[in-house]
């Protein structure tokens, strides 16, 4: 990326891209077009990425490549996707003896230490004998077991592999901009972010002696705990002067917030934060689909935690959009802009004639599979077409 003007200091522009596996890829390719073509892009000092988001923003922060190349390099990962690249990962590289050395060693331990586990709530439950201690210790042995290799370090190593190389979270080739890549530790169920200038959290302090991949970032980032393990990592840490070091359980950004906003919200305490900001404008890039059709009937288990972990998402979204539009109403932000598609169609301030519909897109699913030309070009069009109105709504003084 080029150099950016100076600008007037005041102006503090804060770039968010949630999460969604391919389908928020795509989108978020389609708003950075609109934003590029805008000029907003080179005014962005800050870029907050969670799950598909950080997929796409580490490519856009990493590669020190031309909008246009970027771009051509972007259709080219969401139309080959990531399976193969995993797979292969998984059974063709120095990561295979180290996944079947933890399923074969870790994996049976941890299931009969479960076994075991559930034993004894039974019979507490039966004969009131006092088991917890017993159950506590269990719990606390098998996070002892090693973790030698699993399928988040597979997609770390397809993404150190064909993506990323070998760069660090420090070597932002997107002059100018600060780049925070959101996990959740699910030790503490706290945020966990990865920055190119800062690393931690507020429960463990900074990372303190560690170079960090840009591709172990983004898979932690994007552990979906559905279908992928935490990444587990020990760093050092520096809090109130003191150094320990700490073993961190990693998991999907999203598990904690989505859209990647909280870290960019004014009013954060740096004595107490990792990382803070003095933002006046966010853009928020919001991939998720919105409100649901209420045609489904979720009895069955997988359908009842879907729906259950989606309405706790939306939910907590809500909440969180209403914190930044209060924000700008109370100038503590001057400008906020939420792109989402999910967005109902006939809400919009106003609808292009030749506007991709909601539900063309909405329903995409949100795996890291390959994407046909022709879903890429529609979700990438509609990012397109709504970043263009809501700039023009609601951040046109930039």
């Amino acid at each position: 990326m080029s150099d950016k003007p100076s600008g007037p200091p005041e102006t503090f522009v804060t770039l968010a891209l949630s999460g969604g596996g391919s389908r928020a890829m795509a989108f978020h390719l389609g708003c950075l077009r609109a934003l590029h073509d805008r000029g907003l892009l080179e005014k962005v000092r800050v870029l907050s990425t969670v799950s598909g988001g950080s997929v796409v923003g580490a490519c856009l922060a990493y590669w020190g490549v031309d909008f246009a190349e970027f771009d051509r390099r972007m259709v080219g990962i969401l139309r080959r996707g990531f399976n193969y690249s995993i797979a292969r990962s998984v059974f063709m590289s120095w990561e295979t003896p180290k996944i079947f050395a933890t399923l074969l060693c870790t994996g049976i331990s941890a299931m009969g230490l479960g076994a075991l586990g559930s034993v004894l709530v039974l019979v507490r439950l039966v004969s009131r004998l006092p088991t917890r201690p017993l159950e506590n210790w269990l719990t606390r042995l098998s996070g002892w077991l090693p973790v030698w290799g699993s399928m988040t370090t597979a997609f770390e190593h397809a993404l150190r592999r064909t993506v990323f190389g070998d760069a660090t979270i420090t070597d932002v080739k997107w002059i100018g901009a600060e780049v925070i890549i959101n996990a959740c530790d699910l030790r503490t169920g706290t945020a966990f972010r990865f920055g190119s200038q800062t690393s931690g959290g507020w429960r463990y302090g900074r990372i303190v002696g560690a170079e960090i991949l840009v591709a172990r970032a983004v898979a932690a980032s994007a552990a979906f705990p559905l279908l992928l393990p935490p990444l587990i990592e020990k760093f050092g840490f520096e809090l109130d002067g003191e150094i320990s070091t700490k073993k961190v359980v990693l998991t999907d950004g999203g598990v904690f917030e989505n859209l990647g906003v909280t870290v960019l919200e004014p009013g954060r305490n740096a004595g107490l934060s990792v990382n803070s900001f003095s933002a006046t404008h966010i853009i928020s890039l919001n991939a998720g689909a919105g409100q649901v059709s209420g045609n489904a009937s979720p009895f069955w288990w997988v359908g009842r935690v879907k729906q259950s972990f989606y309405t706790v998402h939306r939910k907590v979204q809500d909440a969180t959009y209403n914190r930044l539009h209060q924000y700008v109403r109370s100038g503590q932000l001057k400008g906020f802009g939420m792109v989402y598609l999910g967005q109902m169609d006939a809400q919009l301030p106003y609808r292009p004639p030749d506007l991709v519909p909601r539900e063309t897109v909405k329903d995409y699913p949100t795996d890291f599979a390959a994407m046909a030309q022709h879903d890429l070009d529609a979700l990438a069009l509609r990012g397109e077409q709504l970043t263009h109105v809501i700039v023009d709504r609601y951040l046109s003084a930039l």
